[in-house]
């Protein structure tokens, strides 16, 4: 085993503690939920669904790219600034299970999220976002020899649409 191997089994539980930490620390009065789609990124077209509270979020994406495969992400992600364009960036994880001729391959990726998000209208939200994305493990059915994993960044384009739902007259946005 290499030293860089030793690393993932030891980076994946760091990332999931510090995404938990973040959701179990977050403010409930302040909390919205969104849904919607995105197109490209992780999949073709996914369903999203965001848990925000002031300027942090989760989000979790469930999509496919051709009907034969299960993309699955899930993002925690830091909004700067709080008017009605607002740029973010963040950190996730994207697992996708694909079914071929030869089997069924798996893969996981570490993400990282820039965009900018646009609140219109009172309930809608569009964003743009450059997935900074980079393989840490792939599984290829019937593959003898395993080529070695990119080192570089893959950017990613992804364009998505968020309804929220609307939390009453306390709500601030």
């Amino acid at each position: 085993m290499t030293p860089r191997s030793h690393l993932l089994p030891a980076a994946l539980p760091a990332l999931w503690l510090s995404c938990l930490l973040t959701v179990a620390t977050a403010a409930p009065l302040a909390a919205q939920y969104r849904f919607g789609v995105s197109l490209f990124g992780a999949s073709m077209a996914a369903l999203v669904g965001e848990y925000r509270w002031g300027n942090r979020g989760v989000e979790v994406q469930a999509g496919t790219w051709r009907f034969r495969d299960l993309s699955l992400s899930v993002t925690a992600k830091q909004y700067l600034g709080s008017r009605s364009v607002e740029p973010f960036v963040g950190v996730g994880l994207w697992g996708i299970v694909a079914r071929e001729d030869g089997g069924t391959g798996a893969g996981l990726v570490a993400r990282i999220p820039v965009g900018v998000g646009w609140d219109f209208g009172s309930r809608h939200n569009a964003a743009f976002t450059i997935h900074l994305n980079r393989a840490l493990a792939v599984r290829r059915p019937g593959a003898e020899q395993v080529p070695p994993l990119r080192t570089s960044l893959v950017p990613l384009p992804e364009f998505s649409y968020r309804w929220k739902q609307s939390t009453g007259p306390e709500e601030s946005n």
